[in-house]
């Protein structure tokens, strides 16, 4: 015999009748409008998804073979998962993964076995869409990590600030392909300087130990002194000379 869901006030005034179905599960968001009604177990894993504030059905969906539902924290997914059976004995390893889903973290108990037995995970947004699917060898437990729902604001707000967090993000994205790339300068190449033999780089030194200059033609600061004491020199000797011709 099928199952009947409906809804009542807290003066027990029938408020939404569901319909009828394969139900065994009733799951209510943690935001208090959307009703998950399910039937998991040995039923097929029918889903339907209502909001009881429109009183609309929002979507309907399948997992079979769940044995656990669970809403997630800001309530915008819905987790269902087969689990391998807890009295089962077995040799394999077990271990603990984490996956995040936007704004919630879900932590699996995982392991290995030599049976061919797979389990899996199903989440499903709050209007019954399937959002993620996961195979395992084997899941022993998986749940959501506490997180008050105060936390998060309504569902329509969230998918507000994600759609929001993707507009910046693309923009973000063209905004970096547009930039033009800056251009290299590119070096200037010297030209080599001009062949000398090596006879003419040794008379060069020679001549800049002999006269005080450098190889590239600059006087030394000693040089420059003695050329300016002969040139005061010659000054005097000529106006001495000078002196004596109009005498």
């Amino acid at each position: 015999m099928p199952a009947c869901v409906t809804i009542f006030d807290k003066k027990c005034k029938p408020l939404m009748e569901l319909g009828e179905g394969p139900y065994n599960t009733l799951r209510w968001n943690p935001k208090g409008r959307i009703l998950c009604v399910a039937g998991f177990g040995n039923l097929p894993g029918d889903m339907t998804f209502w909001d009881v504030v429109s009183k609309k059905q929002l979507g309907s969906n399948k997992a079979e073979w769940s044995v656990t539902s669970e809403w997630s924290p800001d309530g915008r997914y819905f987790l269902t998962a087969s689990t391998a059976p807890r009295r089962q004995i077995d040799n394999g390893y077990v271990k603990t993964s984490c996956y995040n889903i936007e704004f919630g973290i879900l932590s699996a108990s995982v392991g290995h076995s030599s049976s061919e037995q797979i389990e899996w995970i199903k989440i499903f947004n709050y209007d019954g869409k399937r959002y993620f699917k996961k195979m395992f060898e084997r899941l022993y437990q998986v749940e959501w990590k506490p997180e008050s729902p105060d936390r998060f604001d309504e569902i329509s707000e969230l998918l507000k600030s994600v759609e929001s967090l993707k507009l910046e993000e693309g923009k973000s994205q063209g905004q970096g392909s547009s930039q033009k790339k800056p251009v290299a300068s590119i070096p200037t190449i010297q030209r080599p300087a001009a062949y000398r033999p090596p006879h003419a780089k040794q008379a060069a030194a020679i001549q800049a130990e002999l006269l005080g200059v450098n190889p590239e033609g600059e006087m030394s600061k000693n040089a420059l002194r003695n050329k300016k004491k002969r040139e005061k020199k010659k000054a005097a000797e000529a106006a001495a000379a000078s002196g004596s011709n109009n005498a």
